[in-house]
């Protein structure tokens, strides 16, 4: 077999009439939220997590799509519990800043 080291290499293995499809995931619409930042280390052992109140007519798709994003620029962790978000650590302030430049209003409450 020829070891392949070109892209040109590549497009020799697919057949003629091969068509790729271009996928562009368009950014979901959510409707704009007004949302609590809550400060909670309560049965954590101390470990700080940011949690994100006040969803109204979202289902978890929508909050994922949401939470996703600022996870990954963040490079923090996270989850969706109860229709409320959950990050690991205290990086509020960026979180905050993040949903208020999505045209988010955000209320920070505790810590």
């Amino acid at each position: 077999m020829k070891k392949l080291t070109s892209l040109k290499d590549l497009k020799a293995l697919m057949p003629d009439d091969y068509k790729s499809q271009n996928i562009i995931k368009l950014k979901s619409s959510i409707k704009k939220q007004t949302l609590e930042a809550h400060f909670s280390v309560k049965g954590r052992a101390g470990t700080p997590v940011i949690i994100l109140k006040g969803f109204s007519n979202l289902n978890k798709e929508d909050l994922k799509s949401l939470a996703k994003p600022i996870k990954n620029k963040l490079g923090i962790g996270g989850t969706i519990k109860n229709n409320e978000i959950y990050f690991q650590g205290d990086k509020r302030d960026k979180i905050i800043s993040i949903l208020e430049s999505e045209g988010h209003s955000v209320k920070r409450i505790g810590g």
